[in-house]
């Protein structure tokens, strides 16, 4: 997964506009972010999103390490990024997300290797749902 001459990017696979909401959400935070993706699955039967979650890869590969996010396990979204992963060597899935491990990404993303990254995005997850 790891090329030092490459950054790390997204390709966030959510339901309707759940990715795009949250990376409005990222950027009024944190700022303007680059190497990002948000493809939505609205109207897209899985030839369709397969084929939109592969254009959105190429897009970034050029230039990122590519990590795809995905809204919840089980459903549309991570069935395609699993069947995309299986054909992809060193490419990795986080589903489950939320804010806090998008922001957690982006703010880590050039100081921490890939690998190392995706678990610190992974704890921050996790951690950040609590019961109150």
């Amino acid at each position: 997964m790891t090329n030092p001459a490459k950054g790390v990017g997204c390709v966030i696979v959510a339901h309707g506009e759940v990715g795009n909401c949250l990376m409005g959400a990222v950027q009024g935070i944190l700022g303007t972010q680059t190497g990002w993706s948000a493809v939505t699955n609205v109207g897209l039967g899985l030839p369709e999103l397969d084929k939109a979650v592969r254009g959105a890869i190429d897009e970034l590969s050029g230039t990122h390490t590519v990590v795809l996010f995905t809204d919840m396990p089980g459903g549309s979204c991570h069935h395609v990024c699993r069947e995309i992963i299986g054909d992809s060597e060193g490419m990795r899935v986080l589903t489950g997300l939320n804010l806090m491990m998008l922001l957690e990404f982006f703010v880590k993303r050039e100081r921490v290797p890939p690998e190392e990254l995706l678990s610190l995005v992974q704890e921050r997850g996790k951690d950040s749902v609590r019961l109150l």
